[in-house]
């Protein structure tokens, strides 16, 4: 028993290292630098907690609070849309398969580049606009980049939503190939409609993969989004998609104030690790339930 101990130690110890080093060391030093008046060169100086106190002066740090939590509202959405379109596409819709690699597309192409495709379609004289107008919808056709409400919930709508599209089918469809199905049949027996049966049968068999959906969907928010909030729109029009990862980028690259960036990631720090924390309970539980 003690050598089979020994060995899966050993199996683990590469993983181990690697976590180490590239996680928890990374996350410690940023802690440590963020009691630190640092300009990324040069000597630093320790300030104690003034950076955490600016932070907490800071307008541009609350405003970028708001926008995040704008930003996490359309997470239903892009938890839900992908469910139905998977459910749909289950029933063996024709042309299933080419509807699946469309929409799957952005996902290949990446944040970056998405972001760049993204700000030339929603720009004022941009394909969107020259479409809506063709189409005799003049008054649709909105200067999406510039008015900060609406440049906000088009990075919302897009990013929080069409953009993880395709990999959220993927991700449902296969979640949906492992339900029984005679628990369809059974609904079709008793006279289910399709919406009921959805309810009823669809959505209670995928719970954990809805969960993990939603607690990605978070973390993708917070953590990810630099990629595309940067070719998109620069954090603009203003501080409009001004988001915390946004500000850490700005503070520490842009200002080189390296210190108060690290005060920045350390509050985005804790914020992930409470999501993690409350993925790995709602595991729990559900295993303790089954």
């Amino acid at each position: 028993m003690k050598s089979e101990a020994k060995e899966s130690y050993l199996l683990i110890m590469p993983l181990m290292l690697l976590l180490l080093v590239f996680i928890l060391y990374p996350v410690l030093a940023n802690v440590y630098l963020s009691f630190f008046k640092w300009k990324g060169m040069g000597k630093a100086t320790f300030i104690g907690l003034a950076n955490y106190q600016t932070m907490f002066r800071d307008e541009t740090f609350w405003v970028s609070i708001k926008n995040t939590l704008v930003l996490l509202l359309y997470i239903p959405m892009g938890v839900m849309l992908p469910i139905l379109i998977s459910a749909l596409l289950r029933e063996g819709l024709k042309g299933w398969s080419i509807f699946r690699a469309i929409i799957y597309i952005p996902n290949i192409l990446g944040y970056v580049i998405m972001g760049m495709i993204s700000s030339i379609m929603f720009r004022k004289l941009g394909p969107l606009n020259h479409v809506l107008v063709a189409i005799g919808l003049e008054g649709l056709a909105l200067d999406w980049l510039s008015i900060p409400k609406l440049t906000l919930n088009t990075l919302g709508l897009v990013y929080g939503v069409w953009l993880r599209l395709g990999f959220g089918c993927i991700f449902f469809l296969a979640a949906m190939s492992s339900i029984d199905e005679s628990l369809y049949d059974a609904a079709k027996i008793d006279g289910a409609l399709w919406w009921r049966t959805f309810w009823n049968v669809t959505v209670p068999s995928i719970r954990f993969s809805i969960e993990f959906w939603v607690v990605l969907s978070f973390i993708e928010i917070l953590a990810r989004a630099f990629p595309f909030i940067y070719t998109f729109s620069r954090g603009g029009p203003g501080f409009a998609t001004f988001t915390l990862e946004y500000g850490i980028y700005n503070e520490g690259f842009v200002a080189f104030n390296m210190g108060y960036a690290s005060t920045w990631a350390s509050v985005l720090f804790v914020i992930c690790a409470i999501i993690a924390c409350f993925q790995v309970a709602l595991m729990r539980k559900n295993s303790d339930v089954q």
